[in-house]
């Protein structure tokens, strides 16, 4: 919430001026603030487009380029500070409670009731958008996070099957350098950085350490050694890559990847969507399992939009908007662009592909684990998330710091006012 206390200020100019609800023509437009910008976003959000244009509601696209989201957020805030706001956002993980502490976020409580959200949706998403007893936002997908990408191809060519331990992903490793393909899709860019490492810290750490580390933010308990082993195989994976730091949108390792120049990637599995954006199939191209050591174990993002309140009457429209992108076949067309997999729990599992069943069959399983990413806004704040993200930076550039060192510095940037000292 401090990080947002500054637009409390910009806020007075307008929000005064809200007119109180009343009925609205369908037609109105909708102006929605994104940062889906790559082929399979692109594509996923026409989906959305395309099916609120059937339901008499205009989708006005405004979207912001930018990997993570960070411009994105950036131009919202300017937008706001100036008095117009967007009448729609993606707004994800804890920036939504943010948004709606200060008054900009317009409850959803009337769709969810009309619509049964709370009989449809799995209870992890609908905990993740009710806030102080109003529902703040209309979920659209869930992303798993810790996915592991390989090529199918060189693969089938060197006899290799997907590792399932780190032990066979160093054997993977070594045989694909032999034959000069660079065995890991890499970018030194901080959010993706940060995205590999949650991933080895939940494999590492296991889900109960996790929770302490990024949920409770138990500064004590990033001095565990399993924390240290996750660093270690976090700069064992850097060496894989180039020998000069290069960042570079994650498309483009997605590139490198489906040009056999690559064997694996690790990434969320957004990344299987832009690959089938461009032609490949996850059944001849590519195939998706989990990063070694996270079987059974579900690291999500999930991409919700909110409704802003403003000046400008568009609450009819936006309730509709909430109701279509929340509704079945709108839920099966984004996501099978997106790459991720619907946030009910009544959908025909036999329309998924192999990955996306693996990630909503996990998700839904009863024992299974779901923790919040970190790096994509679930577990943190923006400012958290960030200072983490930098400081893996420093780590991995700087081959003089020591994993204790990280850890210390990790510890100190992510603890919460209420955790352990």
């Amino acid at each position: 919430m401090k990080a947002f206390t500054w637009v409390v200020w910009g806020l007075s100019l307008w929000l005064g001026a809200a007119l109180p609800s009343h009925a609205q023509s369908p037609s109105v437009p909708l102006d929605v603030l994104h940062w889906w910008t790559s082929a399979s976003e692109r594509r996923a959000a026409d989906q959305l487009s395309a099916h609120l244009a059937t339901a008499g509601v205009q989708w006005k696209d405004a979207a912001i380029p930018g990997g993570g989201g960070m411009a994105a957020v950036k131009v919202l805030k300017s937008r706001v500070l100036l008095g117009d706001p967007p009448d729609v956002a993606q707004l994800i993980g804890t920036t939504l409670t943010d948004w709606a502490d200060i008054g900009l976020v317009m409850p959803l409580n009337a769709v969810a009731q009309r619509q049964r959200w709370s009989q449809v949706l799995f209870p992890t998403v609908l905990d993740l958008i009710t806030y102080k007893g109003d529902v703040i936002a209309a979920p659209l997908g869930i992303q798993r996070i810790n996915t592991l990408l390989y090529n199918r191809k060189v693969f089938n060519k060197l006899g290799l099957t997907p590792p399932r331990t780190w032990a066979e992903f160093e054997i993977i490793a070594r045989k694909l350098q032999a034959q000069g393909v660079r065995p890991l899709a890499w970018s030194d860019e901080p959010w993706q950085m940060a995205t590999v490492f949650e991933t080895l810290l939940l494999g590492d750490a296991g889900p109960a350490l996790y929770r302490e580390l990024i949920v409770q933010r138990k500064s004590s308990a990033w001095m565990d050694p399993r924390v240290e082993r996750a660093l270690q195989r976090l700069r064992w994976l850097r060496t894989l890559a180039s020998d000069a730091p290069v960042e570079r949108a994650w498309t483009e390792s997605a590139r490198e990847l489906l040009a056999d120049n690559a064997g694996m990637m690790i990434m969320g599995d957004w990344a299987k969507g832009e690959l089938m954006a461009w032609g490949a199939s996850p059944s001849r191209d590519f195939g998706c399992v989990v990063v070694p050591g996270t079987e059974g174990m579900h690291l999500y993002s999930i991409d919700t939009l909110a409704m802003l309140v403003s000046a400008r009457p568009r609450e009819a429209a936006q309730e509709k908007m909430a109701e279509v992108v929340t509704g079945i076949p709108a839920q099966m067309a984004y996501n099978r662009f997106k790459g991720a997999v619907p946030v009910r729990r009544d959908i025909d599992v036999t329309q998924l592909d192999g990955c996306a069943r693996d990630s909503w069959e996990t998700f839904a399983a009863p024992r299974s684990a779901r923790v919040p990413s970190l790096a994509h806004r679930m577990a943190a704040d923006e400012a958290i998330k960030d200072a983490v993200a930098q400081t893996l930076w420093r780590y991995l550039t700087d081959t003089r710091m020591e994993p204790q060192e990280a850890q210390r510095r990790l510890a100190a940037v992510i603890r919460a006012p209420s955790a352990e000292r």
